[in-house]
């Protein structure tokens, strides 16, 4: 064999395929081994295998928390939470409408002209937030006299 030094042997006991230039590492136990024995079943792994391969979001900053093979989920994530979880990508409730019951937000702030309070596209227009200020005269702009 040619290069004998790159190859892993494989961690199956009695194992015909001594060395393997590309071996599987078993995400259970993380010894390498053969195609023949790279699955759990195939060599007796005491680590069950995962079939619940997700990753979590923090409910916090909706980052997605990596979690290792045997690790609990919500371990994980109160570790995040008490690590000093980076809250960035937590929405805030910037440019709310506030019409009553309306929970829409809105990328840039639309005011109304005449109450100067904030609304989503479909109440920024007076008639559509029943405008308390539409009925008021503005006093005329001349300068008296």
């Amino acid at each position: 064999m040619e290069f004998p030094e790159l190859a892993n042997a494989c961690s199956f006991r009695g194992c015909p395929e001594k060395n393997d230039f590309l071996p599987f590492t078993c995400d259970g136990c993380g010894k390498k081994f053969c195609l023949d024995h790279h699955r759990h079943e195939q060599h007796g792994c005491s680590v069950p295998p995962r079939t619940d391969k997700y990753a979590p979001t923090c409910p916090l900053c909706m980052q997605a928390v990596t979690i290792m093979p045997g690790q609990d989920a919500n371990q994980v994530i109160d570790q995040h939470i008490r690590a000093g979880c980076p809250k960035s990508g937590v929405q805030t409730r910037k440019n709310k409408c506030n019409f009553a019951g309306c929970r829409e937000t809105e990328f840039v702030p639309i005011a109304c002209k005449l109450c100067k309070k904030q609304f989503c596209l479909k109440h920024r227009f007076e008639t559509d937030h029943s405008c308390p200020m539409a009925g008021v005269k503005k006093p005329a702009g001349g300068g008296g006299g």
